[in-house]
């Protein structure tokens, strides 16, 4: 959807000083944002009395400074990758701030993850619980796949159908993998899904929270397990079109509240609520802002730019793919003249289009946008999460940099942008004998 007023109120006045000093294109996120959304989700579950961490989810944007933010507002990380667990531990995060969900986990993998103090291990699989490295955590958690079991009356299963899905353990098998875990040694416990992603339908999530509160409650009648947490995954969205209506995070914590009252009365207490949201903490809070340096027509009008995809792969990666409302992939954008002042007036139909020899690298299709000038600045909102991570190098095209406007009226530069002497260096320092076999 449009950046947000505050959003708007930070950036424009500063906008020419920014391409002045930084040039373009650049990603341009605001502290300011994200601590907001950040501190929505944790009063939402304030307000109703229940324990709650939201452990970010790392890649959504993966950069130091975005961590500290993370780390500073109390969050823990979302891991899947050693990368992130070591950037996450970089910004001072204890075992018990992360969690390390690994698909395909490699024992490489397991031994940075539970090496360093460790984590809290979430495994994908119960043949992985005789592939931990020795000696096995006390702490451990599995990350479910419901299957065939209903977790609502409509489910949105972006992330594909649980029963042809990779990943979790399934819903049959996973008392047998606690009993396995317990054999191992395990003395403390923790439940993980997540079926949905990109969802605005918080009644989805709620049913999550039903079936993970279920299968607690099967643990404890079989095997004596009490859940020291139940994660409901990431899977909130962002409202992407104007139209859309935003994630109701309060009627969330409100019905979390009734089904946890539920559970205390069967069981006798209450397990953390943890949450992996990215898109919802970093989307809205980023935007890209790249030049049009061409404007010309085809069989349709275009505005060309310096940086489509390797800003925001999402239209690209998406184009051929519908979302939840039958339509493409949508980023709200709009036209800033260099000076900062907003584009309005008459409009045309455009394809916003980039460099990259793919029919898809398009930021924008068919949109309806202010008439434009070469040497405006289109802005890709929303691209605060997923669309530069998804970025590749295709016909060795460059990464643009990243900005952060703090909260102390400053612009830092967070990533500076790739350049070919980076891409090269990939292919350099290959004539010794360790780069070589001799048959």
């Amino acid at each position: 959807m449009p950046m947000s007023k505050e959003f708007e109120a930070e950036l424009f006045p500063i906008f020419a000083k920014i391409i002045e000093r930084f040039g373009s294109p650049e990603i341009i996120m605001s502290e300011w944002q994200i601590r907001k959304n950040i501190r929505r989700l944790n009063t939402a579950f304030a307000m109703n009395r229940l324990p709650f961490k939201e452990f970010f989810a790392v890649k959504a944007f993966t950069n130091p400074a975005i961590s500290d933010i993370m780390y500073s507002e109390g969050c823990g990380y979302d891991c899947s990758s050693i990368p992130e667990l070591r950037g996450s531990r970089r910004s001072g995060a204890r075992p018990g701030d992360i969690i390390f969900t690994s698909n395909n986990t490699s024992q490489e993998e397991f031994r940075e993850a539970l090496g360093h103090g460790g984590c809290i291990p979430n495994l994908d699989d119960i043949t992985f619980v005789d592939k931990v490295p020795d000696p096995f955590p006390e702490l451990i958690c599995f990350r479910l796949n419901p299957g065939n079991r209903k977790t609502g009356d409509e489910v949105n299963s972006i992330i594909g159908d649980p029963v042809k899905s990779k990943y979790g353990v399934p819903i049959e098998s996973i008392v047998d993998a606690y009993r396995a875990a317990k054999s191992k040694g395990a003395k403390h416990f923790g439940l993980q899904t997540m079926v949905c992603s990109n969802d605005l339908d918080y009644t989805h999530m709620v049913s999550t929270v039903k079936l993970l509160l279920e299968v607690g409650e099967d643990l404890h009648r079989e095997l004596g397990i009490k859940l020291e947490f139940i994660n409901m995954g990431g899977g909130i969205g962002i409202p992407y079109r104007p139209e859309h209506k935003e994630f109701d995070i309060e009627a969330l914590a409100r019905e979390c509240r009734v089904l946890a009252d539920g559970f205390s009365d069967r069981l006798g207490y209450v397990p953390v609520f943890y949450m992996e949201s990215g898109r919802f903490v970093t989307g809205p809070a980023g935007v890209l802002v790249t030049k049009i340096i061409n404007k010309y027509t085809k069989y349709k009008d275009f505005y060309g730019v310096e940086v489509a995809m390797p800003g925001n792969a999402r239209p690209g990666v998406y184009d051929k793919l519908e979302d939840v409302d039958g339509k493409r992939v949508y980023h709200h954008g709009t036209i800033l003249a260099p000076d900062g002042t907003l584009r309005v007036g008459s409009t045309r139909i455009v394809t916003v289009a980039g460099s990259i020899c793919e029919n898809c690298d398009v930021l924008a299709r068919d949109r309806e946008l202010p008439e434009a000038f070469e040497g405006d600045y289109y802005l890709c909102h929303d691209d605060g999460a997923h669309g530069p991570e998804m970025s590749s190098n295709y016909n060795n095209r460059c990464r643009p940099q990243r900005l952060l406007i703090c909260m102390d009226h400053t612009v830092r530069r967070i990533r500076r942008a790739e350049t070919f002497e980076d891409l090269e260096r990939f292919h350099q320092g290959l004539d010794g004998p360790e780069h070589m076999l001799k048959l």
